[in-house]
């Protein structure tokens, strides 16, 4: 089986078994068994079916069991386990890349004569990790020795066992508490550690890793208690559909929840994932709007400037006066620039699409490094700048170990890439963070002051470092994207029976709303509307998130609940109304734009949209009437004689049609003012002018026909409507087709 036929049977079989499907469940995985020779597991899954036959029999015999409901969910629990296991063998079982490392890592313990099999135990009695343990100082040689390339092996090996390694036993459980409490484990391995057991999450879950997991949130050193909340968070919004049949987990979680801090720290996590939806969004405006106006603009001014001269002659210290102008007519480009940079300090990703080129070093190639915590002391660091001047290296590495804006992986890159640039691009970068040095210690002294506002930065860094490695590490396809899931994990069973407060949920929803993820939004404010705190606030963002999904007949059913209440009755209805035209209802709409009238007689964008309603009702008198009120308050404007004019076309006033045509196409015409011009044209016999006038309209589309034909079509009925024949219309077409050619 593929890569994707395995995670296609393995997501059918939770579906299955989370709806309690139990009997096609068990013919599922007998089907893969006896497909794959999985003999091994066949034994498991006949235990299992003969344990809920005979509950089927007892049940439908009507004996009473006080244990039934305990036997189910261990039955449920054990079904799970058993399809864990069967798809892990799949998985390593066809040469994949991840079987490879498993298969180097039991190749490892087998010539030591360990048994991989049994438990991390067998670990430490690799001689490396037993020494480390017996330390009680921190191990942190970063040289080239021996000593230290074994340490390092060592650490990759433990990343990958934890990683790897199907479910944890007593004694792993007992090892890594070893390991976390040991003072030899300096905190950037031990915060690697906590990786390996999220990653071991994501690939199957086990409750020891969870247990784990939970106990280190309250560790004291921040990096490796948020790391850990995360992986928790992660494992909820994975697994909820396991936890739930496990008591003993979410009783362990119930603790864990019970921190004063939990609610503020869960709240980053989740807004963090969220955001993290957008990466790829950011990184293709990035690219594609904002580098082009920057490169744009260095270009206009280099010219218009005449930076040349200007830097090889004169006086170099008096600034050229058009300087300032230049920069105010620029007032988009700077508007981008700084919504991009709001964007950045409040924790968006807007570093992907540049660092996701710098992910080949052989650094990345060894798969713990993605999440290695960043520090100056780091062999590659060291290696990477050793060639490097002293006062460049310094000013690099505090610059960029105190960046709150670059995520551990994209600073390792950065290093990394130090290597490959010219010196006189690396005297600007220096220059650059040199400048940036000081805002940096202002940011990293408050969060020394505020520890809530140091942990966010910790998760915002870490789920980034995350993002980047199931988006771009080399098994990216065998391991999965945990970002392609849902993860809504504020919508989970699990997560509602930790956190109850209607405030938390708020504050989630006003994040999402905010930040344009209206189905997550929705789906929120329906809880919280469930929980009778329906507002008047809470109904329009609740139907307003529908209507930005599209949704509009279930938007207007909760505008008309927020029309119940005292509130902002324009705003409500001009929402509706807009609904009403989404759903093709323009009556509807018009007796809303109607009564929005009486409340404010001379708004344009209302006359327009009630004179619109009358156009889609074929009242053409009517709409010619609110046009003309348009005109009379903006005269002149553009955006006020187009719908005057092709109201007084469809009513076959051309004469007049005719002369708001001209004053259109004195102005700046665009495609359409073209071809509705040559209708009238047409429709007053003036043939020559009228194909002129469409030659016009293709020529604004870039010389594209079938656009204009398509327009064209549409406006048929019309023309015909004015008398003209359908074989003069062809003949026109035939035309301006042979002309253009």
């Amino acid at each position: 089986m593929s890569i994707a036929e395995i995670n296609e049977w393995y997501k059918r079989l939770n579906g299955l078994l989370s709806g309690g499907r139990l009997l096609e469940a068990f013919e599922s995985i007998n089907t893969v068994l006896s497909k794959n020779n999985f003999s091994s597991y066949a034994s498991q899954l006949d235990e299992l079916l003969f344990t809920y036959t005979n509950m089927l029999n007892f049940t439908m015999q009507g004996v009473s069991d006080p244990q039934s409901e305990k036997i189910y969910l261990d039955l449920i629990n054990k079904a799970y386990e058993l399809a864990d296991l069967v798809k892990l063998d799949l998985l390593n079982s066809g040469g994949h890349g991840l079987g490879a490392i498993k298969a180097d890592l039991e190749k490892h313990f087998r010539r030591n004569d360990e048994d991989l099999a049994d438990s991390l135990m067998n670990l430490s009695f690799d001689y490396e990790l037993t020494e480390i343990l017996r330390e009680s100082e921190l191990y942190d040689d970063e040289t080239e020795s021996e000593s230290a390339l074994r340490h390092r092996q060592t650490i990759q090996r433990i990343f990958n066992y934890l990683w790897l390694n199907n479910r944890f036993s007593e004694a792993d459980a007992r090892v890594i508490g070893q390991i976390f409490e040991s003072a030899g484990f300096p905190w950037y391995e031990k915060s690697l550690l906590v990786s390996a057991i999220t990653l071991g999450l994501v690939r199957s879950f086990d409750v020891k890793k969870l247990e784990i997991l939970a106990k280190l949130y309250s560790d004291n050193n921040p990096l490796i208690a948020q790391r850990a909340l995360v992986g928790v968070m992660l494992t909820i919004g994975l697994h909820n559909n396991r936890l739930v049949h496990l008591p003993k987990a979410i009783d362990m979680l119930k603790v864990m929840a019970d921190d004063v801090n939990f609610e503020s720290d869960a709240f980053s996590v989740i807004s963090q994932i969220i955001r993290s939806k957008d990466a790829e969004k950011i990184s293709r405006r990035f690219k594609e709007d904002i580098i082009p106006d920057i490169i744009r603009f260095n270009e206009d001014l280099s010219r218009k400037l005449n930076l040349e001269n200007l830097l090889s002659t004169g006086d170099e210290t008096d600034k050229n006066p058009d300087w300032e102008k230049y920069f105010d007519n620029e007032s988009e480009l700077v508007r981008k620039l700084e919504e991009l940079t709001n964007m950045q300090m409040e924790g968006a990703d807007v570093f992907l699409g540049a660092f996701s080129m710098l992910k080949n070093f052989p650094f990345f190639r060894e798969l713990h490094h993605w999440f290695m915590p960043f520090y100056r002391e780091n062999f590659a660091v060291v290696t990477a700048l050793k060639n490097e001047d002293s006062s460049f290296r310094e000013i690099v590495l505090k610059g960029v170990e105190n960046s709150p804006y670059m995520c551990n992986s994209d600073k390792f890159s950065f290093i990394l890439n130090l290597s490959f640039l010219p010196q006189q691009q690396k005297e600007m970068m220096s220059q650059m963070l040199g400048a940036e040095i000081e805002q940096f210690e202002e940011i990293m002294n408050e969060e020394l002051t505020d520890p809530a506002l140091r942990k966010k930065r910790l998760v915002i860094q870490y789920i980034q470092d995350l993002y980047r490695f199931f988006r771009l590490n080399p098994l990216k396809n065998e391991i999965g994207d945990v970002f392609q899931q849902p993860l809504d994990i504020y919508n989970t069973t699990v997560f509602e029976v930790l956190v109850k407060s209607s405030e938390f949920y708020r504050k989630v929803a006003t994040f999402c709303f905010d930040n344009d993820h209206f189905g997550e939004a929705y789906i929120i404010i329906t809880k919280l509307l469930s929980g009778n705190s329906g507002t008047a606030e809470l109904y329009e963002k609740a139907g307003y998130s529908l209507q930005k999904t599209g949704d509009y007949q279930g938007a207007l059913e909760l505008y008309r609940k927020a029309d119940l209440f005292d509130t902002n009755r324009k705003w409500l209805l001009g929402k509706m109304a807009q609904c009403h035209l989404k759903l093709l209802q323009p009556a509807e709409a018009l007796t809303i734009y109607n009564e929005l009238l009486l409340m404010e007689p001379d708004n344009n964008k209302i006359i327009a949209s009630a004179g619109t309603c009358y156009l889609n009702l074929g009242d053409y008198e009517k709409a010619l009437e609110c046009f003309f009120r348009i005109e009379f308050n903006s005269p002149g404007e553009a955006n006020a004689i187009r719908p005057l004019a092709w109201s007084l076309f469809l009513l076959n006033r051309n004469e007049e049609a005719a002369v708001y045509y001209g004053q259109l196409l004195g102005m700046d015409p665009n495609e359409f003012d073209f071809m509705n011009a040559g209708h009238v044209a047409w429709c007053q016999g003036k043939r020559l002018e009228a194909a002129s006038h469409y030659k016009n309209s293709i020529r604004k589309r870039n010389g594209d026909l079938k656009t204009f034909l398509r327009a064209f079509a549409s406006d048929k009925p019309f023309l015909l409507k004015n008398g003209l024949s359908e074989r003069e219309i062809q003949m026109m077409l035939d035309f301006i087709s042979l002309n253009l050619k």
